[in-house]
């Protein structure tokens, strides 16, 4: 196949008067290390081939599925939030990313629950200021549950990139 190229190439070039010294051949980077890269003892480092960006591209595939899972498993949990004298309690809903620009997971607060006798007594403000430590509360007790699952794609991350656990 390689002779019929050639011979092709001096035939054209003799066609149109163009000396085959003058023609040059041009290889980018991207095609020679498409599979590699150059071979052992050839010299120089060796570049990813296709193989290698196949595996990532599976790997990366499989992250996916995970953290598709893990996000339908947390969405099934229910995360609670107490205030600091425990008389108003906040139950959250942990809603997935949507958008990847912005990888902070939501949280959506679905019920309130009052002490009935302090509700009752309590001030406008006392009753906000108490809301308000159970959200920041039930915040951060989801940021902790949320970050041990997540824990196994970082573990999972990690191995895929071929860097130690720490």
């Amino acid at each position: 196949m390689k002779v019929f190229h050639l011979a092709l190439l001096v035939t054209a070039a003799n066609a149109f008067s163009v000396s085959p010294s003058s023609t040059t051949c041009r290889t980018s980077t991207t095609s020679l290390n498409l599979f590699g890269g150059k071979k052992d003892g050839a010299g120089g480092e060796k570049g990813p081939g296709l193989m290698d960006q196949m595996a990532m591209l599976k790997k990366a595939q499989e992250m996916a599925s995970k953290k598709q899972q893990l996000d339908a498993e947390l969405q099934k949990e229910v995360f609670e939030g107490v205030s600091a004298d425990r008389k108003v309690t906040a139950n959250f809903k942990f809603v997935p990313v949507k958008n990847p620009m912005d990888p902070q997971p939501d949280y959506e607060a679905t019920k309130f629950v009052f002490d009935d006798a302090w509700y009752e007594s309590a001030s406008p403000e006392d009753i906000a200021a108490g809301c308000k430590e159970a959200l920041i509360d039930g915040f951060q007790k989801t940021n902790m549950k949320v970050a041990e699952k997540y824990a196994v794609l970082q573990e999972f991350l990690t191995e895929a990139l071929g860097q130690k656990p720490q």
